[in-house]
């Protein structure tokens, strides 16, 4: 799943406008990065876009990192698997 944490870890870059190396992978991106409800949005949406992730509200609420973003969606994909 490397190539699943590569793949997102792009798509967080090219929104929040940070390069992929200086992206941290446990802080929190809001506060770190400056990340607002807009970019949130436009993360999800492109979670959406590249795997047809629709996230629930309670796992929205989880997402502060880098990490938990991976977790999340690495979790909804293998439960569409299912």
């Amino acid at each position: 799943m490397a190539e699943l944490e590569q793949e997102i870890r792009a798509l967080v870059s090219k929104i929040i406008k940070v390069e992929e190396s200086k992206i941290k992978p446990d802080v929190n991106i809001f506060t770190e990065y400056g990340v607002d409800s807009l970019l949130g949005v436009e993360i999800l949406a492109g979670l959406d876009k590249k795997y047809g992730l629709d996230i629930p509200e309670e796992k929205v609420r989880e997402i502060k990192t880098l990490n938990d973003i991976i977790r999340v969606a690495r979790e909804l994909i293998a439960k569409k698997g299912a």
